[in-house]
């Protein structure tokens, strides 16, 4: 974080309770802002990243090595700032991976590419980047299936297709599941994405049977998008969504 923007992060955490460690960077903490009509219409102005230097990157990746030893799960989202190349995530999955603990990664392109080499406990592209990850088309079920699987086998523990309204497939151990959450009116679909993968951690550090993590985690996307605002939600919607969030074994 750095700058005024930054700040501002750091003092929301705080009236939260919530705890951080961020790296201070020169470069003022990018702004995305979400445009949520009362027609309904959503609409996003994202920033780009601003540059980080090179101290900056050594020294997240030496905090989250860290943290990482006291950490239940991790995970890494989202794209990456000027200043870090596409190896970064793969160079962060593994120092995870060395201290023992389950991560989750996600993110899109090269990204993703070179992070998966690395072996995160668990994936969540959607269709298209499944595809681009194999070299093919991915479009209808069976597809994804198939492509869940293989993305599995080379040893991925939980690969997490979503398939927007359609759900979501998870390829696992434990076998080929598909997940169907209630049909909703959507509010605001804005977040639900880090809202499914901050679920599944939490699933993960409960201890949780693949099965009921994707559920869980179905069920609290689902309640992100019936709130107007962005990555938040109320947990007795989620709970209330949970059951009839509907898991079934598909192999």
């Amino acid at each position: 974080m750095g700058g005024h923007t930054g700040q501002l992060l750091c003092d929301l955490l705080a009236r939260d309770d919530i705890a951080e460690r961020f790296v201070r960077t020169k470069a003022e903490t990018r702004c995305c802002i979400n445009v949520l009509e009362p027609s309904g219409r959503s609409t996003e102005f994202l920033e780009p990243g601003r540059e980080v230097y090179k101290d900056e990157v050594n020294a997240l990746i030496e905090r989250i090595g860290e943290l990482a030893a006291q950490a239940d799960v991790v995970t890494f989202n989202g794209s990456v700032p000027k200043g870090m190349d596409s190896t970064v995530y793969a160079d962060l999955v593994g120092r995870v991976r060395a201290a023992g603990k389950p991560c989750i990664l996600d993110t899109s392109g090269s990204l993703l590419e070179q992070g998966i080499r690395a072996l995160p406990t668990m994936v969540k592209p959607n269709t298209d980047e499944i595809g681009q990850i194999l070299g093919r088309s991915v479009s209808n079920i069976d597809e994804v299936c198939v492509a869940a699987r293989e993305l599995h086998d080379r040893g991925i523990e939980q690969v997490v297709v979503s398939l927007g309204g359609d759900g979501a497939v998870m390829a696992c151990s434990a076998g080929l599941f598909r997940g169907r959450a209630p049909k909703i009116e959507v509010v605001n679909p804005v977040g639900s994405g880090d809202t499914m993968v901050g679920a599944f951690a939490v699933a993960i550090a409960r201890g949780l049977a693949p099965a009921d993590q994707l559920a869980y985690a179905m069920s609290c996307a689902s309640a992100n998008c019936l709130s107007a605002s962005t990555g938040h939600f109320d947990p007795s919607v989620a709970t209330d969504l949970l059951a009839g969030t509907i898991v079934t074994r598909i192999d």
